[in-house]
């Protein structure tokens, strides 16, 4: 038989995701700029140059990677770049060519966390898996690897660090336990400093700030002791601004005494204001837009209105957008919320968009019809959190047989568990639940006109996955979890899961289960040879299926199985739409032609 093909519709999905700033007088034209550099989901990061005098803008696409977090300025001679996810690159640009170095990997590292210039002007970056300080050497331009940060092997992430205090290289570490470092130039020794779980929030050539439990503590910058008296407070930078809703941001200091800083999709430059560094007192600050093309990012969710419009949500950079398969037309929203991250869950309820996002752990409704208003929380709207006890919305979102929107969680950083939240829709009421399944996060969640279900699994944020038997749960609201299935060891349970005609279908394995509710037990299961990372529904009968680049039918109500089609590559979100199927592979959105 012929297989359907599938049809690109372009790349709706569009965002900055800034990560990190510096400040530069560029030797080209000798004129201060800020740096900007900008995380690209699903494609390849860049560094905007910003004049703040005549806010034009230039945009330098990395020789490879997504972004960075790691941001460095050597001299005003070249910029370092350390990027993250997958792997850990180092990047260097030669202001005055305009011209990259070649890439350098951090062979095993998947992330650079921020990076910073020691007073041996080499450059250091902090890692992601490996809890490692990386030197990066300008002259010979080389990496070495220092070693890990921390004595706990189980302590995964080095991050932020400073090369502010002379001599010392100062850095964070967790999440399974968390405290500060301090690599020493001189002998190339590693050693703790400060009390346990503090973490340092910022450092000057003279002072180290460090905060535990809301706690603020000093420790003096050349000897790491503890430093107290009044002289702290004199001492303390000006790292922030507030804005008119309250939202503190961080800033970069130019000259004539200005700032300035980034708000998701916008910057801003401000006088410096008088009085105290922490004060709460707002900056009257025009938000402008970055002034360059925002690229094509990863869709991380898809969802339709029932209008004509599909929505989704970017894979990083806590943004939305919507599409009108008919004219083409797409439209990418500025921030969601305040915090950082990104959107997991979007259900539509009463004419209404209901999200829920990572990393603050947030809800949020808004209006399409109405005004866009976010900085002063009108619309969207954020409710209430359920951080700092859950913060990522991994299970995504279902509307259940209360009407109400709910969402699977994983837990806070470096804690193993999860969690289950309800929106009502007509009131805005957050109501939560922690750990259905203790010490498992929930993976996927679907409902039905009778209950809500959820899978879990050993993932965590800022731990490594564990191995544990994946679980399956039935909620009925009001009640509680009435059902729990365990899978054995082998049997992984993750995002795959769609309610459909009366029966559930999940993920387990390389096989589809499905499970009838009135007989609260699995009556089939479907080889596809892969695990499943999307199932959707079709009608009330058929759920799509994707897996190892293909796209599979399930009749549920038979148990039987088909091979459709291959796809381009990983499909994390697919939706129906108009009686078309529609699926996202990286930034661009697909429609499978029949």
């Amino acid at each position: 038989m012929k297989h359907p093909s599938y049809s690109s519709l372009g790349q709706p999905c569009r965002n900055f995701n800034i990560l990190a700033s510096a400040v530069v007088t560029d030797p080209l034209d000798n004129r201060e700029k800020l740096v900007l550099s900008n995380y690209a989901m699903g494609a390849t990061g860049s560094l905007i140059l910003i004049d703040p005098l005549t806010g034009e803008g230039e945009s330098l696409e990395l020789p490879v990677g997504a972004g960075a977090w790691g941001l460095a300025n050597l001299g005003d001679e070249k910029l370092v770049v350390g990027t993250c996810v997958g792997q850990a690159y180092l990047h260097v640009l030669d202001l005055r060519t305009r011209r990259w170095a070649q890439a350098l990997a951090a062979e095993g590292e998947f992330y650079f966390w921020q990076l910073t210039v020691g007073s041996d002007g080499n450059v250091y970056g902090g890692t992601y898996p490996g809890c490692s300080l990386i030197k990066y050497d300008p002259d010979s331009h080389t990496l070495t690897n220092l070693g890990k940060v921390s004595g706990n092997a189980a302590n995964q992430y080095s991050r932020p660090v400073w090369g502010e205090a002379p001599g010392y290289i100062l850095a964070n570490y967790g999440f399974d336990t968390t405290g500060m470092t301090a690599y020493d130039l001189k002998d190339g020794t590693f050693r703790s400093f400060g009390e346990p779980g503090e973490q340092i929030r910022w450092a000057t050539d003279r002072l180290v700030c460090a905060e535990k439990d809301g706690a603020l503590s000093y420790y003096n910058a050349a000897t790491l002791l503890p430093f107290a008296g009044d002289l702290a407070k004199e001492l303390t930078p000006r790292t922030s601004v507030a804005l008119s809703n309250g939202q503190r941001i961080p800033v970069r200091r130019l000259v004539g005494n200005r700032l300035a800083g980034v708000r998701g999709q916008d910057y801003f430059i401000v006088p410096e204001p008088d009085g105290p560094v922490d004060s709460d007192e707002p900056v009257e600050a025009e938000l402008k837009r970055i002034p360059v093309p925002a690229p094509a990012t990863a869709i991380f969710t898809l969802q339709s209105d029932g209008q004509g419009r599909i929505w989704g949500a970017s894979g990083f950079g806590q943004t939305i957008f919507r599409l009108d398969p008919a004219s083409g037309k797409s439209w990418s929203s500025s921030s969601v919320c305040n915090a950082g991250g990104e959107v997991y869950g979007m259900q539509f309820a009463g004419g209404r968009l209901f999200l829920t996002a990572y990393v603050g752990g947030d809800h949020i409704v808004f209006d399409p019809d109405a005004p866009w208003d976010q900085l002063n929380n009108v619309n969207p709207r954020t409710l209430r959190s359920v951080a700092p006890e859950l913060i990522r919305p991994e299970g995504r979102s279902a509307i259940g047989p209360d009407g109400g929107i709910w969402t699977g969680w994983s837990a806070k950083y470096g804690t193993y568990g999860g969690g289950l939240s309800r929106i009502d829709p007509a009131t805005l009421a957050v109501e939560g639940w922690l750990d259905p399944v203790p010490g498992q996060q929930v993976a996927g969640v679907a409902a039905d006109a009778k209950y809500v279900y959820f899978t879990t699994n050993g993932g965590a944020s800022g731990l490594a996955h564990r191995e544990v038997q994946c679980r399956f749960g039935v909620w009925a609201p009001g009640r509680g979890l009435i059902h729990e299935e365990t899978f054995e060891p082998e049997q992984e349970a993750g995002n795959a899961i769609v309610a459909i005609g009366g029966n559930v279908l999940i993920g387990v394995g390389d096989d589809i289960w499905i499970f009838d509710p009135d007989r609260l037990a699995f009556v089939h299961s479907v080889p596809i040879g892969h695990a499943s990372s999307w199932l959707v529904a079709i009608d009330d009968r058929i759920a799509g299926a994707y897996g190892g680049g293909q796209y599979w039918e399930i009749d549920a109500a038979s148990g039987s199985g088909v091979f459709v089609s291959e796809v381009p590559g990983y499909v994390r979100a697919s939706v129906m739409h108009d009686g078309k199927l529609y699926f996202a592979v990286d930034s661009t959105l697909y429609v499978l032609n029949r």
